[in-house]
């Protein structure tokens, strides 16, 4: 059908129907006249579709109706209102159905089930219905504190958000806690991909981007040539309510092609790095539980024992750096041994090797997270933290003129989970449970004092301040 040949004037006798294509139309000459064919380029959707549109025999679809005036620059938020009136006027007779109520603000969660959203315009032309990938992993159960950070995402504004912070501090406790929040609103779909850790020779991001393309409609022998596949991704984003969850991020290579500004999706990317390579994004970043919410995930627990023993689980708390995966194993161990006493467990802890070796269960193991953190740490930061480790209590200042870039390093091993600050300003500690980490290696490790380059501008010898 030739589509930039005149149309077939519209029944008049429509009513509400007739007026709004008749209204269509108009918007369609008010832009040039531009044909079906190169409106369906832009609209995704088929000529032929975008033409029944405007012939006044049905009233479209919402995501159709927007898709034209897309098209043809025209407002959407003035159309999705005149679709409405139109919809209302119209009854169930002429009119598609009608989603139930307008999208919520971006970000809210809100109550209501995915039958009830009216999903984005589909982008894949002639697909019957838009493909609609659930990828999430479970939700996460008993989130224990996490409150103000909670409220942070729930009051961002649109656009992706890093969730940072140190290896077994809860991150994708929290990014899946948040996005099973968010889920219901995403009627298009959620995304999931585990980044890390990083393949030999990098990780392929195309590949990813194919899967992703794939899982949302867009056939496999149809995808676009790979340096535009993430164009077509940013556009289903855009025009789509989709969830996005990127886990174990290590660089910023990996994501940047995945990230759009979207009103109506949200990508949520978790990583132990800040990424501040990345522009246009809000970040947060996680700290250690306070020592009360320590306490209630031990109670949630164990809560006969923390109940009668209350010194011995602020011990336990202690001995696992209030991370919540470390809590977390030290609580499934004793809940599955239940003649063992908080106080009898922590004090056979106090060895960095027994320490270690019961935050082991299963396939989570601190020592493999620490390990993971510690072979992405540049030699220069190894070699300060084996010397930091040798201290009963040691720190390092910001300020120190005899270490050589200690911002840097003091930067690399914060990002890296290995040092947090203390009460002072501008001075750091050892994290207690990387101490043990690396205590546990030195019968394995060589113990050469000074195997890197010097730190010291002038002389060898390495200060290194103890806390009192």
């Amino acid at each position: 059908m030739d589509m930039g040949r005149p149309e077939k004037p519209v029944d008049v006798s429509g009513g509400a129907v007739a007026e709004f294509a008749s209204r269509l139309r108009c918007l369609r000459i008010e832009a040039g006249s531009p044909t079906y064919r190169d409106m369906a380029t832009s609209a995704m959707y088929s000529a032929s579709v975008l033409s029944s549109a405007a012939n006044g025999h049905r009233l479209p679809t919402l995501q159709v109706a927007l898709a034209y005036v897309a098209a043809c620059n025209g407002d959407r938020e003035e159309w999705r209102r005149r679709w409405l009136e139109a919809a209302d006027r119209a009854g169930p007779r002429m009119a598609q159905p009608r989603p139930a109520a307008a999208r919520p603000a971006p970000h809210v969660p809100t109550s209501r089930s995915p039958e009830q959203h009216a999903p984005v315009a589909r982008l894949i032309p002639g697909d019957p219905a838009p493909h609609r990938p659930f990828q999430l992993p479970p939700r996460p159960l008993g989130l224990v504190g996490r409150g103000a950070e909670l409220r942070w995402l729930v009051a961002a504004p649109a656009g992706p958000i890093v969730i940072s912070g140190p290896v077994g501090v809860g991150k994708s406790e929290l990014a899946l806690h948040h996005a099973h929040t968010l889920a219901p609103d995403k009627v298009d779909g959620h995304l999931y991909a585990d980044m890390g850790p990083v393949p030999e020779g990098g990780y392929d991001v195309l590949a990813l981007l194919a899967g992703f393309l794939t899982a949302l409609g867009v056939p496999a022998g149809q995808l676009p040539a790979p340096e535009q596949r993430a164009g077509l991704y940013r556009s289903l984003l855009s025009q789509r309510r989709l969830l996005v969850l990127l886990e174990n991020v290590h660089s910023e290579r990996q994501v940047r092609p995945l990230l759009v500004d979207s009103a109506t999706s949200t990508t949520l990317v978790v990583s132990r790095s800040s990424l501040l390579g990345l522009r246009y994004v809000h970040r947060i970043r996680l700290e250690p539980l306070p020592r009360a919410d320590s306490l209630a995930l031990i109670s949630r627990g164990l809560p006969e024992r923390a109940r009668a023993e209350p010194t011995s689980a602020d011990r336990l708390a202690a001995l696992c750096g209030d991370l919540p995966l470390a809590l977390d194993i030290a609580t499934r161990k004793l809940l599955a041994r239940p003649g063992i006493s908080l106080r009898w467990a922590v004090n056979r802890l106090d060895r960095p090797e027994a320490l270690l070796n019961w935050l082991d269960v299963g396939d989570l193991s601190m020592r493999e997270v620490l390990n993971s953190a510690h072979l992405q740490l540049s030699d220069r930061a190894r070699d300060l933290l084996d010397r930091l480790a040798r201290l009963p209590h040691p720190e390092v200042r910001a300020d120190d003129s005899t270490l050589d870039g200690v911002e840097l390093l003091i930067d690399e091993l914060i990002e890296g989970g290995m040092l947090r600050p203390t009460e002072t300003l501008g001075s750091y500690r050892l994290d207690p449970l990387a101490q043990a980490f690396i205590k546990d290696r030195e019968p394995v490790r060589d113990l050469l004092p000074y195997r890197s380059a010097p730190f010291r501008r002038t002389r060898p010898r390495l200060e290194v301040r103890h806390s009192p």
